[in-house]
């Protein structure tokens, strides 16, 4: 995969992402710390969390096609690196309130939950793109087999 595409498609999963922490925070806020007030520096973590979830995106990527064992391989080590990565940076941070079970595993889960669904909205994309891609081959070797007949 060229570089001008793994960039294409961290900028994709990157907007992806920040809108699945978005929504995720808001209902962690809301059920575990809904008490809390913040100041507008609480803008700035999704973007964080998101460039971080991007960063796999350079360290895989094969111009040839891969098994689905090694797909699912890629998929899991990178759910673990960023878990753990996101962990890290919340047990860092004096503003979580890590010391409550139910905050840490709101993460935890919640990380899986975003990850998961960055990975169904991407399918989807690729999905329809790979549709547009086959209508116009179609479309293209009919209008070939056409003017073949004219001939």
């Amino acid at each position: 995969m060229k570089f001008k595409e793994r960039l294409g498609e961290a900028f994709r999963m990157y907007f992806i992402l920040v809108t699945l922490i978005s929504v995720l925070l808001m209902i962690l806020g809301l059920t575990l710390d809904n008490d809390r007030v913040f100041g507008y520096e609480v803008f700035l973590s999704p973007l964080l969390y998101a460039a971080i979830g991007v960063i796999p995106v350079f360290f895989f990527g094969s111009d040839k096609e891969i098994s689905m064992r090694r797909l699912l391989i890629q998929r899991i080590i990178t759910l673990v690196f960023i878990e753990a990565v996101v962990l890290v940076m919340a047990f860092s941070v004096k503003s979580i309130p890590t010391e409550r079970r139910g905050v840490v595993i709101g993460i935890a889960v919640g990380v899986e939950v975003v990850y998961v669904l960055s990975l169904v909205v991407e399918y989807i994309f690729e999905l329809t793109q790979s549709r547009e891609l086959n209508e116009a081959l179609e479309e293209y070797q009919s209008l070939g087999k056409d003017s073949e007949g004219e001939v």
